[in-house]
């Protein structure tokens, strides 16, 4: 397992604390039947998930997609204050080259670019 997701090495209590106020802000804007989509989608796959952790496509898939619904469901204010506060927290240039050097480098450009295509939706 890798520690980047649980922790925030040398990050400043306060700054974290803002980040988790932006997001809990956006979070309660969100469509609540895009919402529903959502938690409907992470229960289904946690129904799914093999004996190496694994779920299967569809259920990856639908997880994406209603997080992508709920996003776009908010100001895009709100969604740009949430970055803008986490951006103030990660380094961002050394965590996206980190996460992008346990992909294929490929695939990782492929989801960036369709992630932007998808917010247009």
């Amino acid at each position: 397992t890798s520690p980047v997701y649980g922790s925030l090495p040398n990050a400043n209590p306060v700054k974290v604390l803002a980040v988790i106020n932006k997001a809990l802000v956006m979070g309660a804007s969100m469509d609540s039947a895009a919402l529903k989509k959502g938690v409907l989608a992470h229960a289904s796959a946690i129904g799914h998930v093999d004996s190496k952790g694994m779920i299967p496509l569809p259920d990856y898939t639908a997880i994406n997609a209603a997080i992508g619904h709920m996003v776009a469901s908010v100001p895009k204010n709100q969604v740009i204050d949430v970055f803008n506060a986490a951006g103030d927290v990660v380094r961002k240039e050394e965590v996206g080259a980190y996460m992008k050097s346990l992909v294929n480098s490929g695939d990782a450009e492929a989801a960036y670019k369709a992630f932007w295509e998808f917010k247009d939706v």
